[in-house]
């Protein structure tokens, strides 16, 4: 059975529909969601489906009485971050659906993760909040976790503490997902490095921790194609790494409509994609 992917996004951007619609390109079997505003509406074709997240506020309206304040971030900003795994959860129990693969409205998605191997996808889950695999029982676990980290002083502290340890003070989401996966969930970092290619962390970082550096560009990971399908290459090496996805974060957010499945070039050849010219460029071999 197809995993559904589910975005969840408040604001009528472009690049919203962009990744939504890659997503299906890449999935054409799954349930692609997107859950927003009325606004975003528009952002949805026949295709995708779109709900309204105000339909499932409930439990993230509850959540905002216990949620401390600890980020330089804007306040309304981090509490939605937390806000939205409740709206996940809730509606994904109003579906019906077990599992299913959650992505940030800035992640293209070039794998078909249906097809994937369910045990790395297992091994995968809650790493990343910006792509993940969800289960919704483990999905409840970590809204129970939110509330009781917040809720309860004592626990609160050791989160403070956990995230000063793990040199990511300002408390997001982030550092939470941290904690579950590696204490709760007792699992190792896979780093993205999952079925033979990686989900990506960060376009804008070439690198990350027990992770080998790709090649950069302009500060940026470099990102080739061959074949239609895209890689980055390991530094000193003449090997290439599959991407299942790419996260355009921040300001990479310029480059989505670049990398649309079907605009990528098809070639033999390797090509890299050059930042400043926005061209696909042949590679020197």
């Amino acid at each position: 059975m197809s995993l559904p992917i589910v975005f969840i996004h408040r604001t009528a951007e472009e690049h919203v529909g962009i990744c939504v619609q890659q997503a299906k390109y890449s999935n054409p079997s799954s349930r692609v969601i997107l859950i927003g505003r009325p606004e975003t509406k528009q952002l949805s074709t026949e295709n995708t489906e779109h709900y309204l997240l105000s339909k499932y506020f409930k439990s993230a309206q509850a959540y905002s009485f216990v949620y401390k304040h600890s980020s330089p971030t804007p306040y309304e900003y981090n509490l939605f971050c937390f806000q939205r795994w409740f709206i996940l959860r809730d509606f994904m129990r109003s579906q019906g659906i077990d599992r299913c693969c959650y992505l940030d409205s800035d992640v293209m998605l070039y794998t078909d993760i249906s097809k994937q191997n369910d045990k790395d996808f297992h091994d995968f889950t809650f790493e990343f909040t910006w792509t993940t695999v969800c289960d919704l029982d483990k999905l409840d676990q970590f809204c129970e976790y939110t509330n009781k980290f917040f809720r309860d002083p004592l626990h609160y502290e050791n989160l403070l503490q956990f995230a000063k340890e793990i040199g990511d003070v300002p408390i997001s989401d982030m550092v939470l997902f941290t904690l579950f996966h590696n204490y709760a969930l007792r699992r190792g970092a896979t780093y993205g490095l999952v079925a033979n290619g990686f989900f990506d962390h960060n376009l804008n970082c070439p690198f990350a921790p027990s992770c080998p550096q790709a090649n950069s560009l302009e500060t940026k990971k470099q990102i080739y194609q061959k074949d239609g399908m895209l890689f980055c290459k390991i530094t000193e090496t003449n090997n290439y790494l599959p991407a299942h996805s790419l996260h355009f974060q921040g300001h990479a957010k310029g480059y989505i409509p670049y990398f649309r499945s079907q605009d990528i070039p098809n070639t033999d050849d390797y090509m890299y994609f050059d930042y400043p010219t926005c061209k696909w460029v042949r590679a020197e071999p």
